[in-house]
């Protein structure tokens, strides 16, 4: 009698308990809960790629300009340094928020006769550099063909301390660039205000850059 009962009742309820497990309206929805957290990991993390790549074009970018205009006149005085520097911040595109996180160096070598190398001339924007190199370049280790007697050299080099703009949660990275380049119109570039050669340079909030003599 119990059997019978229960085949009984099991039989009323096959109808019901078939059309649930053919029931997959939720799957989808279930799915999608799974999937889109990695989707929004993957977009955002795609973004902060590209970012970080966008930025680390730029500072090589800037760099190569910086050492490119300073090497286009035999001399570079305060103000044709600020306006070198000037230029640099132009093209990097840095906010004027993030300014101390950017470092620009601008090294003038000049080697003589006997092989002795003067430095004449210096400038920096913002800290020293920290990344890509030692804190004081050392241009020894050049080529002879691209350093010698009859031709200095002038260095620029260039920190910028990137924050990620999506994934907050991510270290900072300090892309870095250095770019020599032989000067075109002389057989060196002395920086030179009134016989300093060593320049201190500032940012204004509207990112122009002032440099004078220390």
């Amino acid at each position: 009698m119990l059997i019978r009962k229960l085949n009984t009742g099991l039989k009323k309820r096959l109808p019901a308990l078939d059309r649930l497990s053919k029931d997959n309206s939720g799957i989808a929805a279930i799915e999608f809960a799974f999937v889109m957290p990695v989707l929004i990991g993957f977009y955002f993390g795609m973004t902060e790629v590209t970012m970080g790549i966008i930025a680390d074009r730029k500072v090589d970018h800037a760099t190569s300009v910086t050492g490119d205009l300073a090497t286009q006149l035999p001399t570079l005085d305060a103000v044709e340094l600020s306006d070198v520097m000037t230029a640099a911040l132009a093209v990097l595109e840095v906010p004027s928020s993030r300014i101390n996180e950017l470092s620009i160096e601008l090294n003038s070598y000049q080697m003589m006769s006997d092989g002795t190398v003067n430095q004449v001339g210096y400038a920096r924007l913002g800290p020293a550099i920290s990344a890509g190199g030692p804190a004081i370049y050392d241009p020894s280790g050049l080529s002879d063909q691209l350093f010698n007697a009859q031709s200095g050299v002038v260095v620029a080099r260039m920190n910028y301390t990137y924050t990620p703009t999506t994934l907050f949660f991510l270290d900072k990275v300090t892309f870095s660039e250095t770019f020599i380049m032989k000067p075109r119109k002389s057989i060196s570039v002395p920086f030179d205000q009134g016989g300093q050669t060593n320049f201190t340079c500032t940012a204004a909030t509207n990112l122009t850059v002032s440099c004078n003599p220390t």
